[in-house]
């Protein structure tokens, strides 16, 4: 958790409060005032007087000083508020909740602007995913030596944004005790992502996301974000060139609460020893965005889990069909050719007695093509899967299409799922999908079923 003691105003009262922010480990931004705003709506009336509102005018912006750091809540509301005897129309306390805070800057009033020019993330798990290890150790099992050496950074351009993969090592530090000497090294590894052009915080916000998927779909756990700046556009140097201003934190609720602390994990479906770093990359970042509202669904079940059985099964079945939406090549096919159907029309016509009839016939026998039905993705989505990762995953594919459409409607319109196989048939989905993601993704039959085998036993 972060505390700032300063003070506190609004861009158009530069009256200053008293107060605390206060950003969780989760990135909760909380704003407490001493004092507070005036956020009351008044309008006038022809009398003379005003009349004033039970609503409160917006704060998409606050300022504070918090020593010599300036600071910026963006987008806030009144959780509390106590009011204050007299004719003053500011509270005597304010407990205010944003949804961001910016440390370093105050930002400019007009609303998405193209500030940044990137952004620097520290992520769950990226380290070692991305090989960034610069720990060399002696084969012994019980070694005796390890050195800390540089690692080279690694960058791939996708779409016009680069993204850097850079890591740092310090030294050894000694912690000498009376009972005995420890050493340790830091080695960090941070994502360096950089615009074509000045970008919006919305824009670094989706590909921060992307990347949280990436690493979720990797280690098969969900990864989130440890720490986020952003780099603002340079501006001109008096004496010629460009300067760059220094990166500025910026703090939001993640969808996932990251641990630092916690254990890296041990059984990955994949890292860059099987897919490069530029690999990944330039394959994970524009499939993302063409399913971006299926994967949401599917990672869903990783950064919110828990909830009923029922709920993750309805949830697996959207994010199957959304994602092969967008993922998938099937096309809409006619049940019989033009030519067959245009002889056996002419026949029906024939044998019709009236007018009116043939002209109901020409408006009902048609041979539109026929429209791809759930069933359909959800075959269609094994056929990608290797073999050998179906096999670990369902006894039969037919059966499991039949009870998760089944499921599916059941759900939606009846409440009614499929009784004790629920939880097998939600499990399974998860499985299907993440061998297919692995599979657009370019890695091989084996890594699919290593990320199959996950699952106790097939459905």
């Amino acid at each position: 958790m972060k505390t700032f003691r300063g003070h506190w105003w609004l861009p158009d009262d530069p009256d200053s409060q008293p107060g605390t922010l206060t950003i969780s480990n989760r990135g909760d931004v909380t704003l407490e005032l001493i004092g507070g705003f005036d956020l009351s709506v008044r309008t006038p009336l022809p009398g003379g007087g005003y009349a004033v509102s039970a609503n409160e005018r917006p704060m998409p912006l606050i300022y504070g000083l918090a020593g010599n750091q300036r600071i910026t809540v963006q987008d806030a509301l009144t959780l509390r508020s106590e009011a204050r005897f007299g004719l003053s129309d500011r509270p005597n306390y304010h407990r205010i909740s944003g949804t961001r805070a910016f440390v370093g800057v105050h930002l400019p009033e007009e609303e998405h602007q193209q500030l940044w020019q990137g952004c620097w993330v520290h992520l769950e798990n990226f380290a070692y995913w991305s090989g960034a290890d610069g720990v060399q150790r002696s084969a012994e099992l019980r070694s005796k030596r390890a050195d800390l050496v540089e690692v080279p950074d690694k960058a791939v351009e996708v779409d016009g944004w680069t993204y850097t993969s850079v890591t740092r090592v310090g030294g050894f530090d000694f912690d000498v005790r009376r009972g005995g000497i420890s050493i340790s090294g830091l080695m960090s590894a941070r994502l360096r992502i950089d615009a074509p052009e000045p970008c919006t915080i919305a824009e670094l916000d989706t590909r921060v996301k992307a990347w949280m998927d990436l690493l979720t779909l990797a280690s098969g756990s969900a990864c989130g974000v440890l720490g986020m700046s952003v780099i603002p556009v340079s501006d001109e140097d008096p004496r010629g060139g460009r300067r760059r201003r220094e990166d500025h934190p910026v703090h939001v609720r993640h969808l996932h609460e990251a641990e630092p602390d916690a254990d890296v994990t041990r059984d990955w479906r994949f890292t860059c020893d099987e897919l490069t770093f530029e690999e990944a990359v330039a394959a994970w970042m524009p499939l993302q965005a063409r399913a971006l509202e299926g994967t949401s669904a599917y990672f869903g079940s990783y950064y919110s889990p828990g909830g009923y059985t029922e709920s993750r099964a309805l949830l697996n079945a959207v994010a199957a069909e959304a994602t092969h939406r967008a993922l998938g090549e099937l096309k809409r096919e006619r049940d019989i050719d033009s030519d067959t159907f245009a002889d056996r029309k002419r026949r029906a016509r024939a044998a019709m007695q009236t007018l009116d009839e043939r002209e109901w016939l020409d408006r009902k026998l048609r041979n539109d093509p026929r429209p791809i039905t759930f069933r359909d993705r959800l075959h269609d989505i094994v056929s990608s899967i290797a073999p050998e990762a179906v096999s670990l995953i369902l006894t039969n594919v037919d059966e499991w299409a039949t009870d998760l459409t089944q499921t599916r409607n059941g759900l939606a319109h009846r409440a009614d799922g499929s009784g004790h196989r629920l939880h097998g048939l939600a499990q399974a989905t998860d499985a299907v999908l993440t061998a297919y993601l692995l599979a657009r993704l370019g890695l091989d039959a084996a890594v699919q079923a290593k990320a199959a085998s996950a699952l106790r036993q097939p459905y």
